[in-house]
């Protein structure tokens, strides 16, 4: 495959000033696997209800397999989100340490 599966490009949701994520891009390419880490409240969830289309961010774009997410209808994204997409939700009280840093809990597994 010569193209990512997954393009994110340029992508900007803010909330409130500072709450959110701005300008994210990055590419998802075939056996690739990404994990979206941070401090609680720095965006992830939203970040991953604009990249599966659940939330229309204010700028960029989402392709899966060249394609726009944004452009798809909503049967189709659901249909994409059921049979091609995994998402494993996380609940809060079972994710990242508290009294360790994203960063030092990612590189201590």
């Amino acid at each position: 495959m010569n193209q990512p599966l997954l393009a994110v490009n340029n992508l900007t949701h803010l909330y409130a000033p500072d709450k959110g994520f701005r300008d994210v891009s990055f590419e998802l390419w075939p056996g690739e696997v990404l994990g979206i880490v941070g401090e609680s409240g720095s965006g992830k969830t939203t970040l991953l209800k604009a990249i599966s289309a659940r939330l229309t961010p204010q700028q960029g774009e989402v392709l899966y397999q060249q394609r726009s997410l944004y452009a798809m209808s909503e049967a189709e994204r659901r249909r994409l989100l059921r049979t091609e997409w995994g998402v494993v939700h996380q609940h809060p009280m079972d994710g990242l340490r508290r009294q360790v840093s994203a960063g030092a809990t990612s590189a201590n597994g």
